[in-house]
C-alpha cells in the first residue's frame, strides 16, 4: 500500500517538473518568440482552434510579435484570445 502512494506520488511529481519545465522553455528575457502564443485558442466557426492554424505568427524584431490572420473577419476573435 504504502509503495503505491509512493509510487503514484512520484508519477504526479514527474508530470509537475514536466509541466514546469515545459512552461520555463517559454519564457525568453526580452525576446519575443512564436511559442508564447503556443497555448492560445481561438473560437472559430463552433469550436477552439489554436492560433498558429487561423493566422501565421512572426516575429519582427526582439519585442515584436506579427500576426497575419487569414480570414479577416477573424481578427476580432484573435485580439480577443490573446487578451
Amino acid at each position: 500500500m504504502i509503495d503505491d502512494i509512493k509510487s503514484e506520488a512520484s508519477e504526479r511529481m514527474e508530470k509537475s517538473l514536466e509541466a514546469l519545465g515545459h512552461n520555463f522553455n517559454k519564457i525568453r528575457t526580452g525576446r519575443a518568440h512564436p511559442s508564447l502564443l503556443e497555448g492560445v485558442k481561438v473560437h472559430y466557426y463552433g469550436s477552439d482552434t489554436p492560433l498558429n492554424q487561423v493566422a501565421n505568427i512572426s516575429v519582427e524584431d526582439a519585442r515584436t510579435l506579427s500576426l497575419t490572420a487569414w480570414d479577416k473577419s477573424m481578427i476580432p476573435d484573435i485580439e480577443k484570445a490573446i487578451m
